[in-house]
């Protein structure tokens, strides 16, 4: 079923995790199960599943992201610009526990300003979280956080937009429009995009 879920529903977008545990140990990993669970709150989920080694086992450790999460209670979610596709993908290789990813993928961390997990340079969008609530879905939990603190690179950054203030543009810039997942090892750049319209004028989807 994992399969069929993965291949098929898609594309999807990857939620960038980086978190710290209490010893400042920084961890960064992809999660491509992701989306925002609510506006108001702003609350964003991702699935985080067992270690890759452990996902048959019937006992069972948990990833270094959810393990730091619970921990401490802090996250942040970087959006994945294309031209740090590379950089994502090496990051989501199995490391030895306290190992930073951050090192591994060649990433520069940046201080956060509410949470102590630090963010990853160069990213459009950064969103600092607060753990909100991890509900157990079998060998999986789905981690939501509250979105306490963004932080938007200027050049995604539109402003006020048809009355609504803080609005931003991720595909303007070709190299900064968010990454996709698809199956197995494939991604996907977003080069098609149209604009449909209801007949009353308002956007179709949320």
């Amino acid at each position: 079923m994992y399969f069929v879920l993965r291949d098929a529903i898609i594309p999807r977008p990857i939620a960038w995790v980086s978190s710290i545990d209490a010893a400042g140990n920084t961890n960064l990993a992809p999660y491509s199960f992701f989306n925002v669970c609510s506006p108001s709150p702003p609350i964003l989920g991702f699935s985080c599943g067992p270690r890759g080694e452990d996902r048959k086992n019937e006992h069972y450790a948990l990833k270094d992201t959810w393990a730091n999460i619970r921990e401490t209670k802090e996250f942040v979610i970087n959006i994945v610009p294309e031209n740090l596709a590379e950089a994502m993908v090496r990051s989501s290789d199995p490391l030895p526990h306290g190992e930073s990813e951050f090192a591994h993928a060649g990433l520069t961390p940046v201080a956060s300003t509410l949470v102590k997990p630090p963010r990853v340079q160069g990213v459009p969008i950064a969103y600092e979280c607060v753990l909100r609530e991890g509900i157990a879905l079998g060998r999986n939990t789905w981690v939501m956080g509250e979105v306490v603190k963004v932080h938007i690179d200027e050049r995604v950054y539109v402003g006020e937009k048809r009355g609504f203030k803080h609005r931003v543009d991720v595909l303007e810039h070709v190299e900064l429009r968010p990454y996709a997942r698809l199956g197995s090892n494939f991604y996907a750049r977003l080069r098609d995009i149209e604009t449909l319209e209801r007949r009353d004028g308002g956007q179709a989807g949320t």
